[in-house]
């Protein structure tokens, strides 16, 4: 037969372009193999053809040489298919990649080879690149442009620091999938470094790190050691001219032996004089109580572990080092409290991610590498106007989704998770609620909106059908986790998909939890159906499940940290490279399902006010971006509405009414417990005298003293233990000194939540409120709190108040009450047209309160920059003398 003359395969010159490609077919994808090369003995299944062709498209070629055996190509599978191109621009051929192979040990038959993927895809690496083949270095990707200017800026920061007294240290804001691990090891080739130490609050990491370093061609002759790597590999690798990287825990790290010492496999750290050493997922240090939201009650002792109770110093590891750089996605609080000056940061957002998306030049500039990070939006939906009954005993807390989903086990002592084994305090409530997500309550059924069409719902707009296929439900405990499965197995709806659950010690522990979702995901895949995940804080952490298009946040987190990191969690990649060398994105966008009335628009303010410290933008104009990338759709009166910058940004400041001030007038962060100002505090007798005229403060003497002295002993048993843990004495120790410390913090919320009978007693408006305390209305605020004025002046001087959240919490004090003393018709002046007194500062007509907050943290941050870098200046000297001895 003879071809037409467009299905002709040409033998082409060196200027012709060229794919290769690699594929397998079926009774040959299973045949084994064995081999061995030096003494090493390898083996595997399936057997690769690998040719090349100047067709554009490389199927046409293969369907020319499998001729009628299979007409439509069924069964066989393409595995590989890049254009074959040197660096140098000149073609090569499958006759080099042939030789590349060989060179290596591996056996052929005609141009099928007994390899895998990743080998024939390293020899490919090999020839483009000119080097020579070791079969695993299989990546040659460069910097995206972002990586490029993080690498230059902080490279140039170091070079001018390079005199400074102190070693230099530089912070990467980025968020997930910015490619900390690659860039990280560039800057290292920039700088020239040769010895680098990672350490990490999550050992769950140390695959990335490893894997970046010894699969790119940019990193031959890298070595890289970790806890298992052996005793001779380690002082290898320390004697060595080549560059070494280190990978360890601070857990590790802080731990000792019996007797006091470092451990053995970590001596030869304390030995090396580094050049750098990186601090990895840095926010686990400086939000490490929220951040515990995000495990799975059953890995408590991992959450304990990756998060300790005391930062990790630099002093606690005694090394030094040329370098820092630390890196975090979520490091807002490390920003705002002024670890860091804005020439130490560089910030790769998710605003920066989609706006470079959006903007990217194909035809200038090449594929778009952003191309498959689908944008995220969130929709708020209100349950039900009665939605308080659910609010937690006790607390103002407003609405809990925790209350909402309460559940338990019917036997406590039984260990079964059987279908009926845990069940919902209310199971009709829950039952409504998965009908709500299908839109399918009466009341639903009814709804119209402009233009007729209906509010779209999860489980029921077909804008939503791709993303919700697969979805993780995020739930409060391992007993609601279960009782959902049950109640979605029992409806007609949810039962069609394949339902799992990752939460419990049953499933392991971390990355271990993963294998059951894929394995559910393919069996939906199969069916033709989908699935669903529940879990309570497993895979919410390190673990990346790419067909997750949703998630419902069905639990309360409180932190815009902890929240975006659950979030972020369905904002992986997924999509499939094309034989033409297009890409075709599989998600995009994904959505986040939100069923607290108030804290969508809370945290995602609070998320975008953060934004805007980072950069020169007002807080309006970082959430008015944030929105245009990270849409808010809120559900409420049977609309949906696509709220504005201004809408979020009223949200965050002022709240809701009434239970969103009784919820900030009792929040903990109003006042400073700690071990300093408890200490500052026992200097001060005559006033614990004083103090201890009120009821509540009786014994606040004894207490203060009892927190003070237990916090220290037992950051020092855990400096001194062989493993970096408390002993369980210890650990109730620690409990029982926490508590004291909530008692102590408690009584004094007691105190600061007479303040607000204050403000609405004195007929003061626009004075600083403790300027009113001290100099104007002093007799009638000691006659409603009971506590003198000279008392509250010496409580303020040793910090006890936190300034910044008080001026906030006084601004939403005095904007609720003026919008509840306006009138329709006849409004008053608004608040913001005339001087507001805030705690410590007044607000001027035209001022930004979130500017105004923003500012005050970043002089709260300056102060303790000057304290960290005297701390830091008498750690080093001290270090000095334990090397000299």
């Amino acid at each position: 037969m003879t071809l037409p003359p467009e299905e002709v395969e040409t033998v082409g010159s060196g200027s012709v372009a060229r794919r290769i490609y690699a594929y397998t077919l079926p009774g040959k994808d299973s045949k084994p193999w064995e081999r061995t090369v030096g003494g090493t003995q390898v083996s595997g299944t399936g057997l690769i053809k690998v040719g090349d062709t100047t067709k554009a498209d490389v199927l046409q070629r293969i369907k020319q040489q499998l001729g009628t055996a299979y007409p439509h190509l069924e069964g066989v599978t393409l595995l590989l298919d890049i254009e074959a191109q040197r660096n140098d621009g000149s073609a090569f051929r499958d006759h080099d990649v042939h030789r590349a192979l060989v060179a290596k040990g591996i056996r052929k038959d005609a141009e099928w080879f007994e390899a895998t993927v990743d080998e024939v895809q390293a020899a490919i690496v090999a020839v483009r690149n000119g080097q020579s083949y070791d079969g695993t270095r299989i990546a040659d990707f460069g910097m995206r442009p972002e990586q490029e200017e993080a690498v230059a800026a902080t490279a140039g920061y170091y070079r001018s620091h390079a005199e400074d007294a102190h070693a230099p240290r530089f912070l990467w804001n980025a968020k997930m999938r910015f490619g900390k691990t690659f860039t990280t090891y560039q800057l290292a080739r920039e700088m020239g470094w040769k010895r680098v130490l990672v350490l990490t609050y999550k050992p769950v990491v140390q695959t990335a790190w490893k894997e970046d370093l010894v699969t790119h061609v940019d990193f031959e002759g890298w070595r890289f050691v970790d806890r298992e790597s052996s005793p001779d590999d380690r002082d290898a690798a320390a004697d060595s001219a080549d560059p070494a990287v280190w990978f360890a825990s601070f857990q590790d790290m802080r731990g000792r032996t019996a007797d006091g010492n470092i451990k053995q496999h970590n001596e030869v750290i304390h030995l090396i004089d580094w050049d750098a050493i990186v601090l990895d997922e840095y926010h686990f240090g400086a939000w490490r109580d929220s951040a515990r939201e995000l495990y799975d009650p059953t890995e408590s002792e991992i959450a304990e572990a990756e998060e300790p109770d005391e930062s990790v110093t630099e002093d606690d590891l005694g090394l030094t080092s040329r370098h820092y750089l630390y890196l975090s996605g979520t490091p807002f609080r490390a920003i705002t409290n002024g670890e860091f000056t804005e020439d130490q940061i560089f910030n790769w957002t998710y605003v920066d991610e989609q706006r470079e998306k959006e903007h990217w030049d194909a035809t200038a500039d090449g594929p778009n590498p952003y191309i498959d990070l689908p944008g995220i939006q969130i929709f708020s939906y209100d349950i039900g106007g009665d939605a308080e009954k659910w609010a937690a005993d006790g607390e103002f807390d407003g609405f809990s989704l925790n209350e909402y989903f309460k559940a338990k086990k019917l036997n406590p002592r039984s260990n079964s998770i059987a279908v009926g084994a845990y069940e919902f305090e209310d199971p009709d409530r829950v039952y409504e609620f998965l009908e709500m997500l299908r839109g399918t309550l009466p009341e639903q059924m009814k709804l119209q909106i402009v233009g007729g069409q209906k509010p779209p719902f999860p489980y029921q707009a077909p804008v939503f059908a791709q993303a919700i296929t697969h979805s993780v439900w995020y739930l409060n405990d391992v007993a609601a986790c279960f009782a959902m499965r049950d109640a979605l197995l029992k409806h007609p709806y949810f039962k069609t998909f394949e339902i799992v659950v990752a939460a419990g010690s049953g499933v392991g522990m971390g990355a271990a939890a993963k294998p059951p979702v894929t394995g559910a995901i393919d069996r939906a895949a199969v069916a033709g159906t989908g699935s669903i995940t529940l879990t309570c804080g497993k895979l919410m952490t390190g673990v990346t499940v790419r067909e997750w298009g949703a998630i419902l946040m069905l639990r309360s987190l409180k932190s815009p940290e902890t929240y975006f990191q659950a979030a972020f969690r369905v904002q992986s990649p997924w999509s499939k490279r094309l034989p033409d060398g297009t890409v075709r994105v599989l998600k995009d966008p994904v959505y986040v399902f939100e069923f607290d009335p108030n804290r969508a628009l809370t945290l995602v303010g609070e998320y975008g006010m953060r934004l805007g410290a980072l950069g020169d933008t007002t807080p309006q104009e970082a959430i008015g971006e944030l929105l245009n990338y990270l849409p808010i759709f809120a559900f409420a009166g049977g609309m949906m509405t696509e709220l504005d910058a201004a809408d979020v940004l009223n949200w965050a400041t002022t709240g809701i009414g009434a239970t969103a001030l009784a919820q900030r007038w009792n929040s903990p962060l109003l006042v400073n417990i700690n071990e300093q100002t408890l200490t500052k505090l026992l200097d001060h007798p005559e006033l614990l005298e004083a103090l201890g005229k009120i009821e509540d403060f009786r014994n606040l003497a004894s207490t203060a003293e009892q927190i003070v002295t237990s916090s220290k002993l037992l950051k020092k048993a855990k400096r001194e233990s062989e493993d970096g843990k408390l002993d369980r004495e210890q650990k109730q120790e620690q409990s029982e000194t926490a508590k004291r410390r909530k008692e102590i913090r408690e009584k004094l919320q007691k105190l600061l939540a007479k303040i607000p009978v204050f403000m609405y007693v004195t007929q003061i408006r626009e004075q600083a409120l403790k300027d009113i305390i001290l100099g104007v209305d002093g007799p009638l605020f000691e006659r409603v709190t009971g506590l003198s004025v000279e008392d509250f002046k010496l409580l303020n001087q040793i910090g006890v108040f936190n300034p910044i959240h008080m001026n906030a919490a006084i601004y939403q004090f005095k904007a609720f009450e003026d919008a509840s003393l306006e009138y329709a018709d006849d409004p008053s002046v608004a608040h913001t047209e005339r001087p507001v007194g805030l705690w410590d500062r007044v607000l001027q007509p035209g001022e930004d309160i979130e500017e105004v907050l923003l500012e005050a943290e970043a002089e709260q941050g300056a102060v303790k920059v000057a304290v960290a870098n005297g701390d830091n200046a008498k750690a080093k000297k001290k270090k000095r003398k334990r090397k000299k001895k």
